[in-house]
């Protein structure tokens, strides 16, 4: 295996990752160790988590996240288009039991996942996350990137929908990869998969350093894909229900929750959250109102020429870019101020010159 530029690959060689915890100070009485690294906490951003605003991820690292997974990236934007650009965010409902949410995964271009590797975040660990159909792809992917993290995750679920093959498969592809790269690999799968796959076999044959398990769907349609993330009390039992399963394994876990919506986030021992978080970060609070969108099977392209209006009393930007009333500059569709203001605070509309 040819090394690349930046030394991402190496020859092949046993990893010995450990799972353990170990006593600490006072104020940090576990201190975990995750993909043979030792954590400052038990918590981070996942990579579900699907926009890489550098202020957030900075941010989180400085309040005390130990991990920060990329978006999940593929070598091609499915839905790339220099005329069209599509929403990433909807918030399909919200009200006393908590919200739900839909992003589109593999919607971050590889210039803003290498901005986040590029970044500096003191002690907290950085991870790149990609969803490949073969092992020359992730090969092309990870060239492209130029960037080396302190460890890699393999999203299974991506992976078998852009390979139109089985869990098996990408486990093989893991274990391809976990022989080869030069930091370790983490195996992203969904709690769902779980019951369909000799977990504890494939996951110690597939030689990853640690495991993260997600209770969120992820679909496609055409070349539509969508992850939703579902309310805590649909999660917690999904979670629960496979961590006995795993504690005999000698390898890291972590489970993908909901920011601060869930009664049992004490039992997990390495939490990563989901795209809730974006909405803890900007400070959004639900009405309480409750209401429902329909849930689409293909969102509606926008023309790039169209610009976002904001006015007066708008906000909740993850990137920032809404200052003061006007046209919003280096927008990417993200869709987070759309749901979030209410009505008529944001508009898209054309600017036209004479």
């Amino acid at each position: 295996m040819p090394k690349s530029s930046k030394g991402c690959w190496r020859d092949a060689a046993p990893l010995a990752p450990r799972a353990t915890y170990l006593k600490g100070g006072f104020s940090d009485p576990l201190v975990p160790y995750f993909a043979g690294f030792q954590l400052k906490g038990n918590w981070g951003l996942s990579s579900e988590v699907e926009f890489p605003s550098p202020q957030m991820f900075k941010e989180a690292a400085a309040n005390g996240a130990s991990l920060l997974f990329t978006p999940t990236i593929a070598l091609r934007d499915p839905l790339g288009s220099d005329e069209y650009a599509y929403v990433r965010f909807k918030l399909v409902s919200e009200g006393p039991e908590g919200f739900v949410l839909l992003t589109r995964p593999l919607s971050a271009s590889m210039g803003e996942v290498r901005t986040i590797l590029e970044q500096r975040y003191d002690d907290s660990k950085v991870v790149l996350s990609f969803a490949v159909s073969s092992f020359t792809e992730a090969y092309q992917l990870l060239e492209e990137v130029n960037r080396e993290p302190d460890a890699y995750e393999l999203d299974v679920n991506l992976t078998c929908l852009l390979s139109g093959k089985g869990a098996v498969y990408a486990f093989e592809l893991a274990k391809e990869l976990s022989a080869t790269l030069a930091r370790p690999l983490i195996v992203k799968f969904s709690a769902g998969s779980a019951s369909l796959v000799d977990l504890k076999r494939i996951v110690v044959e597939s030689g990853a350093a640690a495991v993260v398990i997600t209770p969120n769907v992820v679909y496609r349609i055409g070349n539509h894909f969508f992850r939703l993330s579902t309310p805590p009390l649909l999660s917690t039992p999904l979670l629960v229900g496979i961590a006995e399963s795993l504690s005999e394994l000698d390898v890291g876990v972590a489970y993908i929750v909901q920011y601060g919506r869930n009664n049992l986030l004490e039992l997990m021992p390495l939490k990563l959250y989901d795209a809730s978080y974006v909405l803890h970060w900007m400070r959004w609070k639900s009405s309480g109102r409750g209401r429902v969108s329909a849930v689409p099977l293909a969102w509606r392209s926008i023309s790039r020429r169209l610009k976002v209006y904001a006015r007066r009393g708008a906000g909740f930007c993850p990137y920032g870019l809404i200052k003061r009333e006007g046209f919003v500059e280096g927008c990417n569709y993200c869709g987070v101020c759309f749901e979030l203001n209410e009505p008529g605070l944001v508009e898209l509309a054309a600017l036209l010159s004479p």
